[in-house]
């Protein structure tokens, strides 16, 4: 299959290749903009700050947002800023944070979670609110009368490496569970990542207690039904009826800007490799005017070059580290009309060339 692939023309790689593209970047798997898609710094940074210090440069931050919770972190750099913390400092880092993770860190999301006064309430608040706290990201709560679950992913498909943000998150959910019910020896009955098996995994069985699988479709935390009937020891309901329609505001504010961002961020991939990713030919493609996309763009503080220069690298990435394709073939894909044109905008976005970015990934 291989060898056959390999004889294919360069244009009928590109129209199978845009076709997988395209599959990437539907709704349900958006290709945000690294701009615009972004992590609410609260109080969960200040207090981690001796952690993430000496490793904010090395994935483009400012140590300012250690002490601005108003912040807002662009995801990828979220995510990137996990793995290197996986690699430099622990390889079960994300567990380790998640473990001393207080819903008081993670602003009017965590304190609507730990003031809701039922379980089905603090389910209903960790899945539906999570686009407030983190963007690009998606939790869902489901129930099919035997057993409940929680399954989380990153919606951006450009982001790889993820596993650390994988077991922070997983963690922390069970953490906040743990927090709400006062009962610190809560454990799900079963744990799937979608990440590789670590080669020790004493932390994972400590901290969960439970079967845990690799490899699997999603990020997913099983509970019996039995944790519906548990009381919520932490109970505010005055506050929680407060919080909950700032919330549900701020939730559709987020999730219509991930709505816009990802509709054109899908036409600007699907154009690259034909040169026509162009402000009017977006706008076209869309069915509205140029002047009504400009300002869709500016209510959200993007500008279309930008979104442009951020699809690009995001897709740059995927393909150096996820496929073989030769550098001409990848400059194609992304509109560059030769090679060296694409290797000098690469090393510009990561301090790398693409071969060494390749080699550093599968290494």
């Amino acid at each position: 299959m291989r060898t056959l692939f390999a004889r294919l023309s360069l244009r009928f790689k590109l129209v199978l290749f845009n076709g997988l593209l395209l599959a990437l970047i539907t709704p349900g798997r958006s290709m945000p903009s690294s701009s615009c898609h972004t992590v609410l710094a609260e109080s969960f940074f200040r207090r981690n700050a001796e952690l993430f210090r000496p490793h904010l440069a090395a994935v483009g931050l400012r140590e300012q947002i250690l002490s601005a919770p108003e912040s807002e972190i662009p995801v990828t750099k979220y995510v990137a800023l996990w793995e290197v913390l996986g690699s430099e400092v622990s390889p079960t880092i994300g567990l380790e944070v998640a473990m001393r993770t207080e819903s008081s860190e993670l602003g009017a999301y965590g304190h609507a979670i730990r003031c809701a006064p039922s379980m089905q309430l603090v389910l209903r608040s960790l899945s539906r609110f999570m686009v407030v706290l983190t963007q690009a990201t998606q939790l869902d709560f489901e129930d099919n009368g035997k057993r409940i679950s929680l399954a989380y992913r990153v919606t951006d498909a450009s982001i790889v490496q993820r596993r650390q943000d994988a077991e922070f998150t997983i963690c922390t959910i069970l953490n906040l569970l743990r927090e709400v019910t006062r009962n610190p020896q809560l454990s799900p009955v079963r744990v799937d990542f979608e990440h590789r098996a670590p080669s020790d995994l004493a932390s994972h069985r400590e901290v969960f207690g439970c079967p845990i699988r690799f490899e699997q479709p999603d990020n997913r935390l099983y509970f019996s039904r039995e944790l519906l009937d548990m009381p919520i020891r932490t109970v505010d309901q005055r506050l929680f009826q407060a919080l909950e329609p700032f919330l549900e505001q701020q939730r559709q504010s987020r999730a219509a800007s991930t709505d816009v961002l990802s509709q054109v961020a899908h036409h600007i991939a699907s154009s690259l490799s034909s040169g026509c990713a162009s402000l009017e030919q977006v706008a076209s493609d869309l069915k509205i005017g140029v002047r009504t996309l400009q300002r869709r763009l500016a209510e959200q503080n993007v500008e279309f070059s930008q979104l442009v220069e951020d699809v690009r690298r995001s897709l740059a990435e995927s393909y150096v580290m996820q496929s073989d394709y030769s550098l001409t073939e990848i400059a194609l894909l992304l509109g560059y009309s030769e090679a060296s044109s694409f290797c000098r905008a690469f090393r510009r976005w990561t301090q790398l060339t693409p071969q060494q970015f390749r080699q550093r990934g599968r290494s």
